[in-house]
């Protein structure tokens, strides 16, 4: 995804922008994977759920639970990672080389578990990526994206889903609230107006309204599942 000149490009600005529509696609995978164990081929590029499920994907970087950190698959020599996985993450680093942003641009820091699914979530929404996977593997966790159309096929209601995610990802994620809330309508079509603090939302005749306080903390919001 290219951005404009002069336009401030971070990990919270990339958050905001991509949380929403690239949070709702983990609805879709859950409802496909269900509970079935996964593993991976890098000589295919494939993950694997159970016997019948496969997607392609691309390898991020992994989180070790013994040392606390996050390392970038593309730093990752050890683990002889095809070039054919590393394309996004490669794109991550030339982004956060492009505008300065360090945590693109270390190859290893230390964080909290939950912070890969920031990344992943992060990762999703810049490459329109069908979902990602953090997958744990007993001593950390490795973070996928994957694409197929089965996953972005999966049937729901989309009023339904909007009114029910974005609560949840404001409370998952410190993360400015009204400025997610325009980004995730943005990209599901919605038209946006805007008269103080109360925003109005709009997609044929589906309509949901927010309502924020001084510090853009989500106040209420109302809408009905068409």
């Amino acid at each position: 995804m290219k951005y404009k000149l002069m336009e401030m490009v971070n990990y919270d600005t990339l958050l905001e922008k991509h949380a929403g529509i690239a949070f709702e696609k983990q609805y879709n995978l859950a409802e496909i994977i269900g509970e079935n164990n996964w593993e991976i081929d890098m000589s295919t590029g494939l993950i694997y759920f159970g016997d019948e499920l496969k997607f392609p994907m691309q390898i991020l970087g992994s989180y070790s639970f013994d040392s606390g950190t996050w390392l970038w698959a593309w730093a990752n020599e050890a683990s002889n990672i095809p070039d054919s996985l590393l394309i996004e993450t490669n794109r991550l680093k030339e982004i956060g080389e492009t505008y300065n942003i360090e945590f693109l641009t270390m190859p290893e820091y230390n964080m909290e578990p939950t912070d890969v699914h920031a990344l992943g979530l992060i990762a999703s929404g810049e490459f329109n990526s069908s979902a990602y996977y953090a997958g744990n593997y007993g001593n950390g966790i490795l973070l996928l994206t994957l694409k197929d159309e089965s996953i972005e096929n999966v049937p729901y209601n989309e009023q339904l889903r909007i009114l029910s995610i974005y609560p949840e990802i404001i409370s998952n994620f410190a993360i400015n609230h009204r400025r997610t809330f325009k980004n995730y309508l943005d990209s599901k079509g919605y038209s946006i107006q805007e008269e103080g603090n109360k925003l109005t939302t709009n997609k044929g005749e589906g309509l949901i309204s927010a309502e924020f306080d001084d510090m853009d903390r989500l106040v209420k919001i109302n809408g009905e599942a068409k």
